[in-house]
């Protein structure tokens, strides 16, 4: 074989060294392999930081869920005793869709259940304090009675509309409420979810401005998920619980 393209090749390796005696077919390929070895890492780090920022959201989403369920439920058991506020045509259509989706789970709200739920809890207390007219009399017993109304997103609050306390700047929240027929069982249906102009992330909208972005997001997920798909919500809390009030303080 003759020598010649052997000596091209010799020609050419000497022509592309750099000062430092290094080939620029040595840096390319020292290129592609630190390439090789880079992206792949790049590509996992990224990946890793979104599950963590994902998971940071929705361990804060149900915190603050817990927070407003414990909330609901220490407005009851103060309570001397408590009625459910509202009627069922002030709840707003827009929420019940929520609560009534398949998304939210099966048979959360069925339609047919959806006249027995109210949107706020009317809590009443009663004070009795004693005192004397004069040193000689007897006691001498005064009733007060008080009653507040706590909702969600209250527009007109004073002392006795309230709403009930949860992080309103940096959650979306609202709920409905149901009372069994012995109405020893009350059921809370209720919608956290974070507040603001909310970006795609892992395919779900990560937060939202009104209900009505909510029912927008769960159709559009709907829409677009095959029937069998099981992935969860990752930035909507929508929950139903219930516990007993026969305990309580109620009249």
């Amino acid at each position: 074989m003759s020598p010649q393209p052997f000596a091209f090749i010799y020609y050419l390796f000497n022509i592309t060294r750099n000062e430092k005696g290094a080939s620029l077919v040595e840096l390319l390929t020292a290129t592609v392999i630190f390439l090789a070895i880079i992206l792949p890492l790049s590509s996992y780090y990224i990946s890793s930081i979104s599950l963590y920022d994902r998971t940071r959201v929705e361990t804060e989403l149900q915190n603050e869920t817990d927070f407003l369920l414990s909330t609901i439920l220490n407005t009851v058991q103060d309570a001397s005793y408590f009625e459910l506020d509202g009627n069922t045509a002030d709840v707003d259509s827009t929420l019940l869709s929520i609560f009534s989706h398949d998304l939210a789970g099966q048979n959360l709200l069925p339609v047919s259940e959806r006249a027995s739920v109210h949107p706020g809890i009317k809590r009443y207390n009663l004070q009795k304090e004693y005192y004397k007219a004069d040193d000689q009399a007897d006691d001498i017993q005064k009733t007060t009675l008080t009653r507040i109304s706590y909702g969600f997103n209250v527009s007109d609050k004073n002392d006795v509309h309230k709403n009930f306390e949860y992080n309103s700047f940096s959650y979306l929240a609202n709920g409905v409420f149901a009372l069994d027929e012995e109405k020893q069982v009350l059921t809370v249906y209720l919608l956290v979810a974070p507040r603001g102009n909310g970006t795609i992330q892992n395919g779900q909208k990560s937060a939202f401005l009104n209900d009505s972005e909510v029912l927008n997001e769960l159709n559009r997920l709907r829409s677009e998920r095959a029937p069998n798909d099981k992935e969860p919500l990752h930035f909507i809390r929508i929950i139903k619980t219930s516990f007993a009030v026969t305990n309580l303080k109620r009249g």
